[in-house]
């Protein structure tokens, strides 16, 4: 992969971090020891270098403590599990990949976890006490988006099988959901003083909203990672599939995805304004009115937040691979045989 020219990522939306970052950051390290989910020396560098609690507290900014620390598991949970399916060479093992995901969504059903895997029990009690007492819309709501965000592994695991390169649009499609933000973002309705109703969590405006700000962050993340994607082997990833497809060189690829992004901050920002009018034409109360425009707030400053974010860890650095190109950084727990 040839050097390039990162892009400037223009963006007209404030950036936000926790207050509580310091706090609930050894909060997160406790349970990932009481887990076994970083059990080496190189697992645990891994995971300072990805800053999954910094990555947390630009998603949840306003968040209170409790929730701020529940959001940084599911993030440290998720980052140990792309980094397996995606960097420490599963992809030969596309079946085992696909069973794995299986047994995480089935997890998701209430069915047990399977063996002694750190990752399954580690979902098994993240999701019992984040779902408890909480309103079966927005449990549907959640499940239907990290479902989606675990059958991405799936799809690019039968994908990888067949030696297929999808199209740019059919890759989009998928890839809104295998970078979180849609989970993520369901999370942030624990904050709220009330749980959107489904004709706000699910209208138009709030859909594209969504869409619009998942698939920028997608692209960034596209742009920071590529080098040492294509180096480990992992080929679906924007720029790449632009520059095969097109033919052309890594830079061009790299200023067609800065276009797109660009594209989709505009897109954010109209249906920002397009939700306004939908809340009026609904007529909703105050409250949820209120709270579907500070959720839409968050949204808008989270693409400024993970910009920074990406800019300031090294998870997307090279230096940790080995010759072979792989990263091998945890213990092959996840899947079987």
């Amino acid at each position: 992969m040839a050097d390039f020219r990162m892009p400037s990522f223009d963006l007209p939306f404030p950036v936000e971090c926790n207050p509580y970052l310091e706090q609930a950051s050894p909060a997160m390290w406790a349970w990932i020891d009481t887990y076994g989910l970083a059990p080496t020396e190189k697992a645990r560098a891994r995971m300072l270098r990805t800053g999954a609690d910094l990555s947390g507290a630009h998603v949840w900014p306003r968040a209170d403590l409790g929730m701020l620390t529940t959001g940084l598991q599911w993030l440290a949970l998720t980052f140990r599990i792309d980094d397996q399916m995606d960097e420490d060479g599963l992809t030969e093992r596309p079946q085992a990949r696909v069973a794995a995901i299986d047994e995480l969504c089935d997890i998701l059903r209430g069915q047990p976890a399977p063996g002694p895997s750190p990752v399954a029990r580690a979902l098994s009690d993240l999701w019992a006490r984040t779902s408890v007492g909480r309103p079966i819309a927005w449990r549907n709501a959640f499940l239907r988006h990290f479902r989606a965000f675990l059958q991405s592994y799936a799809t690019e695991a039968s994908l990888s099988a067949l030696g297929t390169t999808p199209r740019l649009d059919a890759y989009l499609g998928w890839r809104m959901y295998s970078v979180g933000m849609p989970w993520l973002w369901d999370l942030d309705e624990l904050r709220l003083p009330v749980f959107l109703p489904d004709s706000v969590r699910m209208c138009g405006p709030m859909y594209r909203l969504r869409r619009a700000g998942a698939v920028h962050v997608a692209l960034v993340n596209d742009v920071f990672s590529v080098h040492r994607e294509t180096l480990v082997g992992y080929q679906y990833n924007a720029v790449t599939i632009i520059r095969d497809t097109h033919h052309c060189s890594v830079q061009e690829a790299v200023d067609r995805v800065a276009e797109l992004a660009d594209a989709h901050v505009h897109a954010v920002v109209t249906a920002r304004q397009e939700l306004s009018e939908e809340l009026d034409r609904q007529a909703v109360p105050r409250q949820i009115r209120a709270a579907a425009s500070d959720y839409a707030d968050n949204i808008a400053a989270n693409l400024s937040g993970q910009l920074l974010w990406h800019s300031s860890v090294e998870r997307y650095a090279v230096d940790d691979l080995q010759p072979s190109g792989r990263s091998a950084s945890y213990p092959d727990d996840l899947l079987r045989g």
